[in-house]
């Protein structure tokens, strides 16, 4: 949610995948097809040896097709294959979602570009740096592979090169046939290296649903309907709000009060963080994090009242605590009752990710019968905003990533992974493990909403509903409240509509 550290950890895909073509005699060949293509590449190697090239301000508010210059041809992933690691390769334009592609903003001129199709994004084979490794789809885990840069070369075409590498996405040997290998090369003059991205005028997200009033200002929100049909809205910084049509909302006071005075101890001064209600035993029990930016120095609070709105609710302690010496951060709580009829709670912030606690409903803490510490998910470049969701026979557990915070420079989005049980293993569409990076995304930056995260889900009448918050960039970048509805593929996997 608002915590920020940077742990490496080693990448496993594709560790002893070769090269489909041995590296020496393929780099052999692709120079004896340059030297051949000489006459026809000089000028323009020549002139992007030359030319400062202008960076390119690529839009994330429409979807793209990236067509190769020399063969005409459009960047796929073939035959919509859902597996991690499937090789890119070229392909006629059929109109297929397995050939748009979002280009999401990673600041510095830098983007993670996702197939609209797999929810995957564009990288490189084992992360190699190497002339001639293969371009394939992989889970958003925050590899520097993943992220690209577009340049305009001086006859209009974009060179798109690799950050990590610092090679240019190419069609192997000029090959203008259908399923031809994409890799990374060195700028070479070929035309094989330059594309055409054409804008189909779509959006690649969905809007979020109209929502108005002065209690849409909220930060990782969490929503619950009580008994007489009244939604309540509670996020960070202690705020609540009311809808009775889950359009219009009105601020309605305090999340938490009174606010317990040991929570200063971990806020220094601050407010409290994403709460999440549950009701057990017809007691609504809330739990809160209390910590400040940047720190692990935090905890997970709980205090229980009989209604959802209460302004007496009775302070029952900490749930969870974390410090320096922890593999955790005690933030971002998450409460499901699993189909057994146990509770749990999720919770966990950046440093080793998400974790799972077993709950008694007769305290609303930890149970002492079963203690232990679930490790569920973990990710290099942030993890957090845990939440677990039941559906026709999988745990889902979506989870933000990236950095959230800054605005409408906020990198956040929200992915997803999933278990046959409550304690995991969770995998994504692709089969990653959310303990080794996974996650499908499920929602990224398109247009004005900028770093969608803080998401918590729920059951309404009309069907599930994500709730969350983006920064608005129509708005000076001011978080606001984002719902929209949930479906499920055949398949079962979550997207947002």
């Amino acid at each position: 949610m608002l915590d920020a550290r940077f742990f490496a950890f080693v990448r496993s895909h594709d560790g002893n995948r070769d090269l489909l073509f041995p590296a020496p005699d393929r780099a052999v060949t692709h120079r004896r097809m340059v030297m051949n293509r000489f006459a026809v590449g000089l000028v323009l190697l020549m002139a992007l040896a030359t030319q400062a090239r202008a960076q390119v301000a690529v839009s994330d508010a429409v979807q793209f097709k990236i067509k190769n210059v020399n063969s005409g041809l459009v960047l796929a992933i073939p035959g919509a294959s859902q597996a991690a690691g499937t090789n890119v390769i070229q392909w006629s334009d059929t109109g297929g979602s397995e050939q748009l592609w979002h280009f999401i903003s990673m600041g510095s001129g830098q983007y993670n570009i996702e197939n609209l199709a797999t929810h995957q994004l564009l990288g490189v084979s084992s992360g190699s740096k190497s002339v001639g490794a293969q371009i394939i789809q992989w889970a958003d885990n925050g590899t520097a592979d993943h992220l690209w840069m577009v340049a305009q070369a001086s006859d209009g075409n974009y060179l798109i090169k690799n950050v990590n590498s610092g090679l240019y996405l190419d069609v192997y040997q000029g090959n203008t046939s259908t399923s031809a290998v994409i890799d990374q090369w060195s700028a070479s003059g070929c035309l094989c290296q330059e594309w055409q991205l054409v804008s189909t005028g779509i959006d690649p997200c969905p809007a979020p649903g109209t929502v108005s009033g002065n209690g849409t200002g909220v930060h990782d929100p969490f929503m619950l309907r009580d008994g007489g049909g009244t939604y309540w809205l509670y996020g960070t910084n202690n705020t609540l709000a009311s809808s009775s049509d889950r359009i219009n909302f009105t601020s309605a006071g305090s999340a938490l009060a009174p606010i317990p005075a040991w929570t200063g101890t971990y806020t220094k001064g601050g407010t409290l963080w994403a709460p999440n209600v549950a009701r057990m035993n017809n007691t609504y029990y809330q739990y809160y994090s209390a910590s400040s930016y940047g720190s692990q120095t935090s905890a997970i609070g709980v205090a229980s009242a009989s209604t959802p709105n209460s302004t007496a609710w009775t302070d029952l302690g900490t749930v969870v605590t974390s410090s320096a010496s922890t593999p955790y951060n005690a933030i971002d709580p998450s409460i499901i009752q699993d189909q057994a009829g146990a509770w749990w709670m999720s919770y966990g912030s950046w440093w080793n990710g998400i974790y799972l606690i077993k709950l008694d409903p007769a305290t609303g803490k930890q149970s002492t019968a079963n203690t232990t510490n679930y490790h569920l998910a973990q990710r290099p470049k942030g993890l957090e905003g845990s939440y677990l969701y039941y559906y026709n026979g999988y745990y889902y557990l979506f989870a933000s990533i990236n950095n959230c915070c800054s605005g409408a420079n906020s990198t956040y989005r929200i992915i997803v992974g999933r278990s046959s049980s409550v304690t995991g293993p969770y995998l994504d569409r692709g089969g990653v493990n959310l303990l080794s990076g996974g996650g499908t995304i499920v929602l990224s930056a398109h247009g004005n909403i900028k770093g969608p995260g803080g998401q918590s889900l729920m059951t309404d009448s009309d069907g599930p509903l994500m709730v969350y918050h983006y920064y608005d960039a129509n708005n000076n970048g001011n978080p606001t409240l984002g719902i929209n509805r949930i479906a499920f593929t055949a398949d079962g996997w979550p997207y947002v509509y």
